[in-house]
């Protein structure tokens, strides 16, 4: 029971790294489309891929013989910091393109 929730939390782990990985190839496009190939945000971009799988890892780790309870509210909480990455970094890119660019 415990491996099935891990990897029904992996799975939903994965939309928010798809978006991360998404945006790690497309973004940078669309900048040097856009003439502004310089301000590409690279850290937030390889952030926006990482932060799904640490956040997944850790909470596995974390959740380590622990109730299973306990062990589901890590996940909820690990997927829940994950998209909020992942969305919080899609709204922020532009923001921090226009404080670049001046």
């Amino acid at each position: 029971m415990r491996i099935v929730i891990v990897i029904v939390f992996g799975l939903l782990h994965l939309w928010a790294l798809f978006q991360g990985v998404s945006n790690l190839i497309a973004l940078p496009g669309f900048y040097a489309q856009s003439g502004l190939a310089a301000y590409t945000p690279w850290w937030l971009l390889v952030l926006g891929v990482l932060v799904p799988v640490a956040a997944l890892v850790a909470a596995v780790l974390i959740g380590r013989r622990r109730m299973l309870s306990h062990r589901v509210a890590l996940l909820v909480v690990s997927l829940a910091t994950a998209n909020a990455f992942v969305l919080s970094a899609g709204a922020l890119a532009p923001i921090l393109l226009a404080w670049q660019a001046g």
